[in-house]
């Protein structure tokens, strides 16, 4: 029978701990538990957010940037004075050789070298030329100037390549100084 005048009796377990406390005690385990688990489920919800925001489209554009050094073609020219082979009243043609130096981060083959200007051409046959990247490679050419006209100092040439992936490119405009060959036609 329960008296409803009375206060409520706990009783005491034997160890003398009132019997409010074990209560009490499990509320509060269950309640930290589940605060470490909200925690921990934070922390990995956190994790993937950022992985997915920044972390991913900023590997994604490191790696296409890495993709564009890689496909990137640097070469530079330099003219070699020549031997003066045919002339005509105003016209000369000239055997040298045009060093082709690749200044790129991988491998080319080097199939042509090209100008063609008021008054100057050069050509080279069509042939593959292995650069590695930081050497350098002579290539035949052959220059046809015209006397007459006014010699330019600097050349605009077009160097045909083949890069590792197998792609042809034409690098477009390369420095070439036609000096030494200024001197054949005078």
């Amino acid at each position: 029978m329960i008296d409803l005048d009375q206060p409520a009796q706990y009783r005491t377990p034997p160890d003398g701990t009132p019997a409010g406390f074990w209560r009490r005690f499990r509320t509060m385990r269950a309640l930290i538990l589940a605060v470490a688990v909200s925690l921990l489920a934070g922390g990995i919800l956190g994790g993937v957010v950022t992985y997915l925001r920044w972390y991913q489209p900023l590997a994604a554009s490191v790696e296409k940037a890495d993709q564009a050094d890689r496909s990137a073609v640097a070469v530079l020219l330099f003219a070699e004075p020549g031997l003066r082979t045919a002339t005509g009243q105003r016209r000369a043609r000239i055997e040298a050789q045009v060093v082709v130096v690749n200044a790129g981060p991988e491998p080319v083959d080097v199939r042509a070298v090209r100008v063609d200007q008021p008054g100057v051409t050069v050509r080279s046959p069509e042939k593959e030329r292995q650069v590695a990247p930081g050497t350098a490679v002579p290539v035949d050419v052959v220059v046809e100037w015209t006397c007459g006209v006014d010699r330019p100092a600097a050349l605009a040439a077009s160097v045909s390549v083949e890069t590792a992936d197998e792609q042809v490119r034409d690098v477009t405009p390369v420095a070439l100084n036609g000096a030494p060959w200024t001197e054949s036609c005078r």
